[in-house]
Parts: structure tokens; sequence; C-alpha cells
């Protein structure tokens, strides 16, 4: 680990620039004294270990109700029809509307403490989850994890854009990232775990489970309140040196968040800016094949005649890909790969697996399966979006407002996503197959015209001769800002 970190952070301050990524500082003169491998070990280890149990934990209260419909959960509680669709719903319909109220809190409080406190909150709520015995109770209490769990995306965005510049940043992102397809792994050996303890009629696998995720969920709730720093300024565990020298990096790189401090103004451009629109877009096409996947995906593999606790485990190998992916698009950027062509290039896999999954005959389970597999390439732009977001989107109010519009396209997408699943299409359901097929073209069209908007941007700043050193103000916007420098 120690020299992994030391690899990026050497190649981040000593490497040129190409066309996707903005120069980084060479040398802070004020401060040459400073370790620079060793201070960022430091930050490191205080925020990515706990920024990756976050992701991982609000990826596995979801996919625990994926594997609960394979452990029973539907006849416990008396579901017929779409109402498991309508479930895995109400999570995100929870989700979007707590998006803005969410970005609030982030506006007022410090975001490591509003992140924590809502990771406690969700792991509270999920015990709860064991408690329920009918539909109704389901959809209140899957309601309100959603609303709590809504913070994560903005939370992580801008905790990370705090602390490291555009090119440092990436990898970083995709190293959390992978929280989610741990989050898949998991989730299956807990799900077979749980089916292997004893069979009891008042107390099912799929409570257990349910208990035993959300004890986890708040033991790394009080490790983020504790350990985790939300901004550069505050963390008691650098020196002011360390601090004037972390802070001096992210102005020259024009990265960072800003000050802590609403405005109105910059609210409004997020809302105007086509760059904010596309990326929206952009999350909630990538986000429906995603969707479809982790609610659906135990149920299809179950759907080949295979039993509970051989679909759980054979849901795993998602896990593994997922997390390949996110390396692998996340770290190609970090060595110069353009950010869209990452996009398209996990998109390619991901066709091929829906072309697999939605035309090779049910009895072909090998191929089937390969392609459930491969669809999960998909899950990987997500994290070049984020790094998007934190690099391109320049200002405090307009990083977080555009972060909650991410998120809400990452909501509405998993509402669209489980309602493609049509019961009377089981065991096959051919038209969430094709949906996923379509929308993944959609999806590269618009990586094409984000590179393009980002390219004509640059040029006309760079027709003015500015550069970040002639505006002194931390808090100004990405568009506002004539000498900034998108990344793509």
């Amino acid at each position: 680990m120690t020299k992994f970190y030391t690899h990026i952070d050497e190649l981040a301050v000593s490497k040129g620039t190409s066309h996707n990524v903005s120069k980084e500082p060479s040398t802070i003169s004020f401060n040459s004294n400073i370790d620079h491998a060793a201070l960022y070990r430091r930050i490191d280890w205080r925020i990515v270990p706990l920024a990756f149990l976050c992701y991982f934990l609000q990826f596995l209260d979801k996919v625990v109700i994926n594997y609960a419909n394979i452990m029973g959960l539907q006849k416990d509680l008396g579901m017929k029809g779409q109402d498991f669709s309508w479930l895995a719903t109400s999570f995100f319909i929870g989700f979007a509307m707590a998006e803005f109220g969410q970005g609030y809190l982030l506006q007022k409080f410090p975001p490591a403490k509003v992140l924590g406190i809502n990771v406690l909150c969700w792991g509270i709520i999920l015990c709860f989850t064991a408690c329920i015995n009918n539909f109704a109770g389901a959809v209140a209490v899957r309601t309100l994890l959603g609303c709590f769990e809504a913070v994560i995306a903005p939370a992580l965005i801008v905790i990370t854009s705090n602390w490291y510049t555009k090119t440092e940043a990436t990898p970083r992102y995709g190293i959390w990232y992978c929280g989610l397809g741990t989050g898949q792994i998991v989730g299956g050996l807990v799900s077979f775990s749980a089916q292997h303890g004893p069979v009891r009629t008042d107390f099912s696998g799929w409570r257990i489970m349910m208990v035993a995720v959300g004890l986890f969920n708040i033991v790394v709730a009080i490790a983020v309140l504790l350990w985790m720093p939300g901004h550069v300024s505050s963390a008691a565990f650098l020196t002011d040196d360390e601090k004037l020298y972390v802070r001096s990096r992210l102005r020259v790189d024009q990265s960072g968040s800003g000050e802590r401090i609403f405005k109105r103004s910059s609210l409004w451009e997020a809302l105007r800016d086509v760059q904010v629109w596309l990326l929206f877009a952009i999350t909630v096409l990538t986000v429906i094949p995603s969707g479809v996947i982790t609610t659906f995906s135990a149920t299809l593999i179950s759907g080949f005649g295979y039993k509970s606790k051989q679909a759980a485990l054979l849901n795993m190998p998602s896990g593994v890909v997922s997390i390949f992916a996110s390396l692998l698009c996340t770290f190609a950027v970090h060595k110069g790969l353009p950010r869209w062509l990452g996009i398209i290039a996990m998109a390619i896999p991901t066709m091929i697996g829906a072309g697999l999954m939605s035309f090779l005959p049910a009895s072909n389970k090998a191929g089937v399966l390969a392609g459930i597999y491969m669809i999960n390439f998909v899950v990987a732009p997500m994290a070049l979006v984020f790094s998007l977001v934190g690099s391109n989107c320049q200002g405090y109010t307009k990083k977080v407002a555009t972060s909650a519009i991410v998120a809400i396209g990452f909501s509405i997408a998993n509402i669209i996503g489980p309602q493609t699943f049509q019961a009377h299409e089981a065991p096959r359901y051919i038209s969430a197959k094709i949906t996923i097929l379509g929308v993944i073209g959609g999806d590269i069209l618009l990586a094409i015209l984000l590179r393009l908007l980002y390219g004509w941007r640059n040029a006309q700043n760079a027709k003015k001769g500015l550069d970040v050193s002639d505006n002194e103000d931390e808090d100004i916007t990405d568009l506002k800002n004539p000498g900034f420098k998108y990344v793509y």
C-alpha cells in the first residue's frame, strides 16, 4: 500500500500533463522541506479506507434486498406481482427526495460529520428492517433508508476534491468506488452464510442478514465521526505548514471546493450549466443497467434453475468484474486516457454482455451468466463521472449542487431500472435486457458531446490568455473563472 501511494503521488507531482488533465504544481517553494509522499500517505490512510467502507456499505445495504428476495422475503411479507419492483423503487424515491436536503446539510456543516451521522442513521434503519411483517412496512423502511443514503456521493465527492488535485483524485475515486464491487461479493457471502443458519419461522435468514449488516454500519459510522477529516483547515493531524502545502497545491491546480458558504448565484449557475445536465443524463443512462443488475441479478441467476444458495455464490463474480473495471478505467485515466474515452471503453463490454444475456437461449447457462457478469463493466463509468464533477465544477455551492443533481440522476435511473422487469415476463425479462442495449448506446453519444463541450470551453478560455494566478477568489465557479481548464 505504501509503495502504491508513493508511486501515484510521485507521478502526480513530477509528470507533465496530457490534453485531459490539468497541470500539477511541481513545487511549492515556501514548503519545499515537506515530504510529499509521506504527507499524502498519512492523508490517504485517514480518508480513503473510510470512504471505501462508506461506499461499500451503502451498496451492500441496497444489494441485500436482492439476496433477501431469494431467501424468502416476498413469501414472508405476502408480496405478489410487481410488489418487489416497487419495493426496490421506494428506496430510490426516498433517495431522490432527500438529495437537496442532504446538499443543504453539506453546505452548512462539515461534510465528514454529515456523512458519519447519516451512516449511523441508515445502520439503525437497516437493523429495524428485520422487524417488518408486511409490504407497507418494508416500503416505509426502504424509503427512509434511501433518504439517509442520499448523502453518499455528494459527501465523498466533496471530501475527495477537498484534498487531492485533479490527477491525484481520479484513482482515489476509483479505489473508494470499488466498494460497490466489494458489496456484491460480500453480499453473496452474507446471504450464503445466513441461509446456512438454523431455520426459524419467527426470525428467518434474511432478517439475520439485515441485523448483521446494520450493526456493521453503526461501527463504521462511529469510525467516520471520530477519524475522517472533512477539510484541510480542520485537520488536527496536519501541521500548519502541511495544511498550507496542501491548500497551495489545490489552488494552483484549480482543485478543491472553496469556502463552505452558500452562493445563490453558484446554485443558479449549476442549474443552467449544460455540463451539469450532460453529466446528469450520462448518469441516468449508465445507472439504468447497473440498477437492473443490482436488484435482479441474483433473481435472474436463480431463474436458470439454481437454488438460492447457489445463486448467492454465482452472483459474486459480478463484484470481481465491477472492481476490475473500476480500477482499470480510473488508473488508465491516471496514465493519460481521456475520461470520455474511458466511459466509452466500459460501454463496449456492457453491450456485449447485454447481447449475450438477451439473445442466447436460456439453455446456454454459461453464455447467459457471462453476459450478466460482463454487464457489470457498466458500473465503472460512474467513478469517472464523480471525477468529472469533482474536477470540473469549481466553487463549493456549485460542486455540492452538481453532486446532488448527479445523485438524483442516479436515483431516477434506479427507479426506472427495476420497473423494466415485468412479472409476466419471468424468468427471461426480455424487456429489461433490451433496455440495457438501448441506453448504453445513448451513453456513448453523450460522452462524445461532453468531450466536445469541454474542448470548446477550454479553447474559449485559452483565447483570453489568463491563468489561475490572475484570480484570487478561491470560491469562484468554473464558468466565471477565465483561467479555468476543464479535464476530459
